[in-house]
């Protein structure tokens, strides 16, 4: 019989011996399952409202959880701030983006440096002046292992803009100036991701695989669902994949230093 749990979180349902200190997150839930399967000994550990955790552990041993966040920097909140209070320690985002410098397109892959703040739950953490930064180690880690995955013209860093908006009123549209500005991508829940850690004292970062591109071919509507577009793509599969891989390699990695 399993004991009965502990300190169970009210949106997550995990409960104490549920979370490891180094957490992947992603948006889709249907992602969990299949990080977890790319690792050793994946368990079901909790699902509720949508939301889905994993246990698993790397090839070298070391325990991860992988968790569903739902879309937007909203859900993210909720989930980053139960995992911590379980002991989280890293946070590592493996998600998805869409390139706003014309370089980055459909299958290429972003670690970013640091993000622009464009949403407003992470005010709840600090205000608008701090950055929010990726953790060296992580940060570096990850590059680094992507880099020995992919082509080196379909891996970038730099610049991500976080936004709470997926759908762009025209009018309020600021594309151009995060284009002249070098941005390389826009996403939904990295920077306060960032924020969040930095300012408990965690360790954070992410590394995102870029669906289309706002200035050309994007994620949209799709004439029927035969259509290879978004992450129906083959490149982003592809990409997803390596990210994958890429991430586990990491945590061996700097739990080896």
């Amino acid at each position: 019989m399993n004991p009965l749990k502990i300190r169970v979180q009210p949106h997550l349902r995990v409960g104490e011996g549920d979370v490891e200190k180094v957490v992947i997150i992603t948006g889709n839930p249907d992602r969990v399952p299949k990080i977890a399967s790319k690792m050793k000994d994946p368990e079901e550990r909790a699902r509720y409202r949508g939301l889905v955790t994993y246990h698993a552990y790397t090839a070298k041993g070391n325990p991860v959880t992988i968790s569903g966040t739902g879309m937007g920097v909203a859900s993210t909140h909720i989930c980053i701030e139960e995992l911590a209070k379980l002991d989280a320690k890293v946070i590592i985002r493996l998600g998805s983006c869409g390139g706003i410098d014309p370089s980055v397109i459909t299958g290429n892959v972003v670690v970013p440096t640091g993000c622009v703040r464009d949403e407003r739950a992470s005010l709840n953490y600090a205000p608008i002046e701090y950055p929010a930064v990726a953790s060296p180690i992580w940060f570096t880690a990850l590059f680094d292992e992507v880099s020995k995955l992919l082509p080196s013209n379909r891996v970038h860093t730099g610049i991500c803009l976080t936004t709470d908006i997926y759908y762009a009123n025209p009018i309020y549209d600021k594309l151009d100036l995060w284009t002249r500005a070098k941005v390389k991508c826009v996403e939904m829940e990295s920077s306060l991701v960032f924020t969040f850690a930095q300012t408990r004292g965690l360790d954070a970062a992410s590394i995102l695989s870029c669906d289309g591109n706002l200035h050309g071919a994007q994620k949209g509507e799709q004439k029927d669902e035969t259509e290879q577009t978004g992450e129906q793509d083959p490149l982003i599969i592809e990409a997803i994949e390596k990210t994958v891989q890429a991430t586990i390699a990491s945590i061996d990695r700097v739990f080896e230093t």
